[in-house]
């Protein structure tokens, strides 16, 4: 092993990584599934019996997917695709309409 990466070591305590584990949040009372990257310090809940709990930081790696449209509802109930044509104007297009 190199000695730059022996110094990067740190001695003592090391830190280890709760994945999705399932235990009571002591903020909610609900059981859910949580991971803490600090040995316990910081809990973040993720799963619950209803689905995944979004964060912020999901939000940000969400927002760098590309998408090619996104389907949205009107309060119709009428479903259309947004998307962007080549010269950066929105496009609303029916679904079922042709592309």
């Amino acid at each position: 092993m190199p000695d730059e990466a022996k110094d990067n070591i740190p001695a003592g305590k090391y830190l280890s990584n709760i994945v999705l584990q399932g235990m009571l949040d002591p903020n909610s009372g609900f059981y859910v599934l949580m991971c803490s990257k600090d040995n316990g310090q910081t809990l973040i809940p993720e799963y619950t019996a209803d689905g995944k709990i979004y964060h912020q930081r999901d939000i940000n790696r969400i927002a760098e997917i590309p998408f090619e449209h996104i389907k949205m509802k009107s309060s119709d109930g009428t479903a259309f695709y947004l998307s962007v044509s080549d010269d950066g104007q929105p496009v609303f297009t029916k679904v079922g309409d042709s592309q």
